[in-house]
This record gives C-alpha cells, sequence and structure tokens, in this order.
C-alpha cells in the first residue's frame, strides 16, 4: 500500500517552546511591575498620611487664632461698649454743671444788684460824727482784714518784739543789732507794728476789753498806771498810755513762743480771742533744746512745742510780719490758725495807712 505523503505542520514543538518562553516572560514582566507599583503607592500613602497630618496640625492652629482674635474682639467691643456708658456719663455731668453755674452766675448777679441797693442804702443814711478813741491815719478808708475777727469779749495781743522785728531781711535785721535802743525803736518793720496795733485796738468793740503781752526771749504784760489788768478800748486815757508803753519798746534777742503761749494759758480770765503778731517761726524754746546753731528743722520742732503750751481752745488770728528766706513760717502759722478757728493775714507794707 503506498504511503501517504506527511504533510508539513506549521506549529512545531520549537515553536510552542518560544511562544511559552515569552509569555513566561510577559508573566514575569507583569509580576515584577505589579511589586514595584505597590512600593510606590504605599510611599504615595506615606507622603499623603504626612501632609495630612501637617494641615489637620495647621487647622488646629488657626483655629486656636481665630478663637483667640475672637475672645479679643469680645474684650474690645466691651470696653469700647463702657467708654460709650463713661462718655455718657461724664456728658450729663458736664450738662449738670454747666446748668449749676448758669444758676450761680444768675444768684451772683442778683446778690450784687442787692449790694448795690444797700450801698446806695448806707450812703443815704444819716451820718453822725463820732471820735474815735484813738486817733487813726485815713479814718475814711476801708482798712478791712479779711477774715480777721478780733471782736471778742476779752482780746488779747500777743506782739513779738525780737531783733528780727527791725527788718524784713535777716541780713538787714542783723545790721540794726549794734543801733541805739531809740533807732531800733525807729526801725521800719517795728514803726509799722505800732501802727498796725493803732489801728487794730481802734477797731476794737466798745464793750470788749484787751490785754498786751510783748514776748522775746522773756514775756512782758504792759501794765498801765490805772492799775487794770484788761484795758477799754473807749477810755482814751488808758489807750494812750498803753500805746505810749508800747513806744517804749525795744526790739531785741530771739522769740520763744512756747513761753508766751504759757502765759496766756494760765490767765486768770481766759481770753477769747487771740491776735498774734509775728514775723516768723520761733528762735528759742524751754522744753526743745537744740546745738549752737538753730536751723529751719529746730525752729519748725520750738514751733510744734509752742503749738502744745496752748490749751485753751480759743481762736488765734496770726498777723504775719513775713521775714525774707523765711518762706515756711506762713503755712505753719496759717496751720496753727486754721486749727484754732482763726485767720492769718500777711499785712502790705503801706498798711494801715492805705
Amino acid at each position: 500500500m503506498k504511503r501517504k505523503k506527511r504533510e508539513t505542520q506549521v506549529f512545531s514543538l520549537s515553536f510552542l517552546d518560544v511562544i511559552c518562553c515569552g509569555f513566561g516572560a510577559v508573566l514575569l514582566l507583569f509580576v515584577l511591575t505589579v511589586g514595584k507599583k505597590s512600593d510606590t503607592m504605599d510611599k504615595i500613602e506615606v507622603k499623603i498620611q504626612v501632609v495630612l497630618g501637617q494641615m489637620e496640625n495647621e487647622i488646629s492652629s488657626k483655629d486656636k487664632e481665630l478663637k483667640d482674635l475672637h475672645r479679643s474682639l469680645s474684650t474690645i467691643r466691651d470696653r469700647n461698649h463702657n467708654a460709650e456708658e463713661e462718655i455718657i456719663v461724664k456728658v450729663k455731668m458736664q450738662t449738670e454743671l454747666e446748668d449749676e453755674f448758669a444758676l450761680l452766675l444768675a444768684q451772683l448777679s442778683s446778690m450784687e444788684e442787692d449790694l448795690g441797693k444797700l450801698i446806695d442804702d448806707k450812703e443815704n443814711l444819716p451820718k453822725q460824727e463820732e471820735k474815735p478813741p484813738i486817733p487813726i491815719l485815713n479814718p475814711i478808708r476801708r482798712q478791712y482784714l479779711t477774715g480777721f475777727d478780733i471782736q471778742g469779749d476779752n482780746v488779747v495781743f500777743l506782739i513779738e518784739a525780737s531783733g528780727g522785728m527791725m527788718d524784713d531781711t535777716p541780713e538787714a535785721a542783723s545790721g540794726r543789732l549794734s543801733d541805739t535802743d531809740d533807732e531800733k525803736r525807729e526801725s521800719p518793720k517795728w514803726m509799722r507794728v505800732k501802727k498796725g496795733m493803732r489801728w487794730l485796738i481802734a477797731t476794737l468793740k466798745p464793750s470788749s476789753r484787751y490785754k498786751v503781752i510783748i514776748f522775746n526771749d522773756e514775756i512782758d504784760p504792759l501794765q498801765t498806771s490805772y492799775g487794770v489788768d484788761w484795758m477799754d478800748p473807749s477810755d482814751r486815757k488808758v489807750t494812750k498810755e498803753v500805746l505810749d508803753l508800747l513806744e517804749e519798746v525795744v526790739p531785741e534777742n530771739g522769740a520763744n513762743l512756747e513761753k508766751a503761749f504759757s502765759m496766756v494759758s494760765d490767765l486768770p480770765i481766759e481770753p477769747d480771742r487771740i491776735v498774734l503778731i509775728v514775723d516768723g517761726l520761733p528762735t528759742l524754746s524751754d522744753s526743745y533744746t537744740t546745738s549752737s546753731v538753730v536751723d529751719d528743722h529746730d525752729r519748725i520742732n520750738m514751733f510744734r512745742v509752742a503749738k502744745k503750751a496752748l490749751t485753751i481752745p480759743v481762736p488765734v488770728n496770726v498777723l504775719l510780719y513775713p521775714m525774707k528766706n523765711d518762706p515756711g513760717a506762713a503755712v505753719h502759722f496759717w496751720r496753727l490758725a486754721d486749727d484754732q478757728g482763726g485767720a492769718m493775714v500777711c499785712p502790705s507794707r503801706t498798711w494801715p495807712n492805705t
């Protein structure tokens, strides 16, 4: 039997091997690629988580800042509200003060009109000539001392007659220490003191009684020949003798205010007014000891000791003839007068002549 001719096979075993190897290579390449993609995705996921964490932190920080800003805004609003309320209150107070000021102006205008009418009525009153108990310069002029009330029943005049009462500066007063007694009596400041005393006695009410006490390092109550302890201002003879005795006083030595106040406190008849005529803080004291040089601190302490020596609660009116370079004296004597219910006055150089 004739053998059939073998047909040629297109696909041989070698071709299949090639195909399988190629397929296997593709599979290996796929496997390798998928692994690398997985690693890459893990890295990307880690980076994304880091970024998300940072964003969450920033959001938390911004949220905190936002809350702080909200609190600050609330505080500012509260302050603005309080400030607006204060402004409203102050505006209301200003309005009330303006109304009160307008009312006071109206009252002042009315008082000025009433005062003008009173002055006119006074000028139209019939005048009666009355001879004063002692002569006063310029009797027509008004020579009032504001707030200086000496209209008591028993008035004591305490007059400092120290060396400082001769002039207005320490240098000028020291330069007069070598003068004669007559020259010291005629010194400028002491002449003003004597003229002031003439006016003060003349302005006392007729029913009052007065006593004059001179003090420096010692105490010298003026005693007249009429044998009375308290003088009558309307008695011309007694008053003239008092003024004559005052003319004989020589200003010298230091001033012991403590000793003067002690004497006034021990008077058998308690005065209801004290008129203190001085030029500054005391330079001597019985209770306060100092070194050979007395400074301002010592003089203030001497003044405090002197205040304690005045044990009677009566008004003290101070007539201060100030010594230059002693500015603290005015403050201390003003406090003394204020504490005792009196007043303090520094008269001008021309008082009481003008």
